[in-house]
């Protein structure tokens, strides 16, 4: 009986894998929509991860609103002038917002601008460009959205001055109040981060002014060599106005930036050239390797499903001469639990005699008590590895191919289906490690270990769906090699001569002979 639900657990495995084949699924695209009010055309643009809002009133960014959540994450609006319903996407301004890209100079007023249409690049990138004309001034405010460069924008501004003289410009990045709970300023000067800002003429390089917190980042980057510094100054009601500050000298002038706006991710914000920003803890650097292996393998596969699968499988065989141990010690401990039973009723009055029998026992059977307790010790810290990674891998699993009938292994599985599997393989896994030639199993903890799988599925059930896909490859393959091991030693113990008698130690240290005749 315990052979056929094995093969019938293996052929289910084994008929997942295959079915991934027809996996399907496409990357998200970028699409926009115009809204008009008062005569001034508002463009919404929705990525698979965050929304953004522009306007021809100033040409620059009303809204950004991440969309994209993953466990443990909610949507978030970084425009401190923008209120953002999350469930209808409305948003209502505060009066005199300062909103990011505004430029403003001396002798210079910036005033209404006139939208482009928005042009589709080779990549499925959207262009999106402002042009307006002010006293002797034409600017270009030039907004590019790729899919694929996660929470990064770039904006280049193209100046063409013809007032005859170099103009002093300044562009607003945003405006926050010192010393709050949220998000505070910070910079890069020569390459490494402070939050401070720094005199002008003290530093080689400035590389980028922004916002951020624990979770959320804003940070505006120029391009390297552009004649670009921060712009930080007190207003009237004492919050902190900041952003940058640049010459336009007499003609055409181009600067190029780009716009991190998004989760507080390291790989990510390396990506958009923000490394020295993040300095990643311990817990951190052992997890960025597991990301970029997923990431390897992804694109070896196409698909974070059959990654997941790939990551699971090497890590079984690497680790299977290490579980094997533990599978032969917990096999041995299963089978000498009637005579530990005996032990324990023979000397319950004398527990240190006890434990001196089941010591001895031990050592005649080869059964180390505590042989199991490495190898679990070392699949925990990957356990947790593989879920932060998993995690922290949400953006880039949500913009990959659906699996089965996943559509996005970053959020739960829609039908709970790899949940009901992996909780119905963890109670098969209990009931053939349960042992069955006695019914002597204390009764708590024999049903606690039924219980367990399904008090995890209730916990965890909004858990992402590629780390339920994990776990069910984990136990599936847990239940394989404990399969493999049972038969070993029953081929063990097939080839070892019957003994006489139960083998238990009597209570002179010799061995019981069993029943005399």
């Amino acid at each position: 009986m315990g052979k056929r639900r094995i093969g019938l657990a293996w052929s289910a495995f084994f008929m997942l894998l295959a079915a991934s084949l027809l996996a399907t699924g496409a990357e998200g695209t970028v699409t926009y929509s115009l809204h008009e009010h008062d005569g001034i055309t508002d463009i919404e643009v929705i990525t698979p991860l965050a929304d953004y809002v522009f306007s021809e009133d100033g040409g620059v960014m009303k809204s950004l609103f991440i969309t994209f959540t993953t466990y443990g994450s909610s949507v978030v609006e970084l425009l401190p002038g923008t209120k953002t319903d999350p469930e209808t996407l409305e948003r209502q301004y505060v009066a005199d917002a300062q909103f990011p890209f505004a430029i403003a100079g001396e002798g210079f007023a910036e005033g209404r601008y006139s939208l482009k249409e928005p042009e589709y690049t080779d990549s499925g990138g959207l262009v999106i460009a402002f042009v307006g004309d002010f006293d002797g001034v034409s600017i270009t405010k030039e907004y590019t959205i790729d899919p694929d460069a996660i929470y990064t924008i770039d904006y280049r501004l193209t100046v063409n001055n013809r007032t005859g003289s170099p103009l002093q410009l300044s562009m607003l990045l945003g405006e926050h109040i010192p010393g709050d709970k949220g998000p505070s300023l910070h910079y890069i000067f020569n390459g490494e981060p402070i939050t401070d800002v720094l005199a002008p003429g003290s530093y080689a390089s400035f590389d980028g002014i922004g916002l951020m917190d624990k979770s959320i980042v804003f940070f505006l980057s120029p391009r390297e060599g552009d004649p670009v510094a921060p712009l930080v100054e007190r207003t009237p009601a004492g919050s902190e106005r900041f952003g940058v500050t640049m010459t336009a000298a007499e003609g055409e002038s181009v600067f190029d930036y780009s716009l991190y706006g998004g989760r507080r991710r390291y790989l990510l914000m390396e990506a958009a050239g923000l490394a020295p920003l993040d300095e990643p803890g311990v817990g951190a650097r052992l997890m960025i390797p597991v990301i970029q292996f997923l990431g390897m393998l992804y694109r070896a596969t196409g698909n974070y499903g059959w990654a997941i699968i790939l990551f699971t499988i090497l890590t079984r065989v690497v680790l299977f001469p290490l579980m094997r141990k533990q599978y032969h010690s917990m096999a041995k401990m299963q089978k000498i639990q009637p005579k530990l039973k005996r032990i324990q009723e023979r000397f319950k009055d004398d527990r240190q005699l006890m434990q001196q029998k089941m010591m001895e026992l031990y050592r005649k059977e080869g059964v180390n008590p505590m042989g199991g307790c490495l190898p679990m010790l070392v699949q925990l810290p990957i356990l947790i590895l593989i879920w932060r990674a998993i995690l922290h891998s949400g953006e880039l699993i949500h913009l990959s191919p659906g699996f089965l009938w996943v559509p996005d292994l970053s959020r739960p599985d829609p039908y709970f289906i790899l949940v009901i599997l992996t909780t119905g393989l963890m109670i098969l896994q209990q009931w053939l490690m349960t042992p069955k030639s006695t019914g002597e199993t204390a009764g708590g903890q024999k049903y606690f270990g039924y219980l367990f799988p399904l008090f995890m599925a209730v916990l965890l059930w909004r858990f992402p769906a590629g780390l339920w896909l994990y776990y069910l490859l984990t136990t599936g393959a847990q239940v394989g090699q404990q399969a493999i091991v049972n038969w070993e030693m029953a081929r063990a113990d097939a080839a070892r001569p019957a003994l006489a008698g139960d083998g238990l130690p009597s209570e002179e240290g010799g061995e019981d002979a069993g029943d005399e005749g």
